[in-house]
This record gives C-alpha cells, structure tokens and sequence, in this order.
C-alpha cells in the first residue's frame, strides 16, 4: 500500500466586490485549476488574499506547489507605467500578495507554475513590464478569443529541452485569454514558446527547479478533455512530489 501523501498545490485567488452589497468582498477562482490539479494527482488548497506575512509563510510550509492563477490587470505602476486607456480592473491587494507570497515561495525552490496573469505577475516580479493592451503592439492575432474555453484558436512555436517541447514538440495551438502580454522579459527569464506576431506566450527560469509561466488557459482545456495540455500540469505535480 502506498502511504505516500499527495502533493498540495497553492491556488492563488481574486478579490472580487459582491455586487449586492457595500464593502463585502468575496474569494473567486475558476473551478478548472482546481480540477486540472486533482486530475494529475494533487490536492488543490485556495489561498485567500491577505496581508499577514505570518499567515503567508505559515501557509507555505503546508505547501509543495504553488499556482499563479489568471484573473485581472497587474497595476501597471508595478513596471513604472501609468495607466493608459485600456487597462482593466486592478486589485492592488491581489499584486501586494501574490507578490509577497511568490517572494517567499522563490526561497524555498518548491515548484511554480503561473497561468495567463500568473505570467504576467511573474514576470513584473523578476523586473519585467508588460503591454498595457494588445492595441499597443502591431499584430492581427485574436489574443483575446470569445468562444469555447476549451477550443484552440492560435498556434506558438516551441524551443527545445523544456516540458513544453517534451509535450508538444516544436508547435502547438492553443486557447487565448488575454488582453495583455509581456513587453520586456523579466531578468533571468527565458522565454521558450512565442506565437507567429512574437508575443511570449511561456517561459521558464531555468535557475528554480520547476518554473514555467504560460500566457493561455490550459486548465481550461485539459478539464474539456484536451490530454496534452492535462500534460502540464500532470508534469507539475510530478515535480512537486519529489
């Protein structure tokens, strides 16, 4: 019999308003994270937002991974921006914590895996910016498409010796989410997968022993049936219970 306890897998959250009432906020997360991680073996464990550093360390030491997961805008004075017209709602909450969480989750080289604003945060923590909207770049793709989660809209091109490659090879299609994108690369980032107009859509630090960033949903496909992209995560887990 194998003893043998399950990885536990941090999911970050948004701070969302009730709309029914003042001043009470609630803790929202797709269904799908949690879904994909129990799929490949894990205990999903929703992190909700807080202050308290105390709480936060304490809460990573019951953790063996940790998941950036999507949700709205990274304030963009974050990178030294201002806002310009596009941007969308901010949660300076949700970027104070997930930044401090990441920070000391970073100490412990436990495994992360950040999705869609997973990579954009990630990315603005190791001192990258991001397009505020993908009208600031010249490109014809649908980044942001309007139909099935789960239906694969754009190709990306993949480097080699990375879990994307082993899993895909050199190209893949995937769904697409988002309205922004990573600008400057955040030091000691690589970036290993781009679609066809140049926008990174993964990348790895290759200094932490399991770090990957995707830019699309593939949570979304892999709990609709989509195996490879199931992959990732199942590859997540596996790193995360040695």
């Amino acid at each position: 019999m194998n003893n043998k306890r399950k990885p536990i897998i941090g999911i970050t959250t948004s701070l969302e308003l009730n709309p029914k009432r003042l001043n009470d906020h609630k803790t929202i997360v797709s269904v799908d994270y949690s879904k994909a991680v129990i799929n490949a073996g894990g205990i999903p464990f929703i992190l909700p937002i807080t202050e308290n550093m105390e709480v936060i360390r304490e809460q990573i030491q019951l953790l063996d991974g940790l998941l950036l997961s999507g949700g709205g805008d990274p304030d963009p004075i974050l990178y030294g921006e201002d806002c310009l017209q596009e941007v969308g709602s901010i949660t300076p909450e949700r970027d104070k914590f997930e930044l401090e969480i990441l920070d000391e989750f970073m100490k412990t080289g436990k495994p992360i895996l950040g999705i869609c604003r997973g990579l954009q945060i990630a990315n603005i923590y190791f001192g990258g910016s991001l397009y505020q909207d993908v009208k600031y770049i010249d490109t014809t793709v649908n980044h942001m498409q309007k139909w099935l989660p789960d239906l694969p809209t754009h190709d990306i091109n993949i480097e080699k010796d990375n879990i994307l490659f082993e899993i895909f090879g050199e190209k893949t299609r995937i769904n697409s989410y988002h309205h922004q994108m990573i600008k400057d690369l955040g030091n000691g980032l690589t970036a290993i997968a781009k679609a066809n107009d140049g926008i990174i859509e993964a990348f790895q630090n290759k200094n932490h022993r399991f770090f990957y960033a995707v830019q699309w949903h593939p949570e979304m496909m892999a709990v609709r049936g989509n195996e490879k992209m199931q992959e990732i995560f199942d590859k997540f887990i596996e790193s995360c219970g040695k």
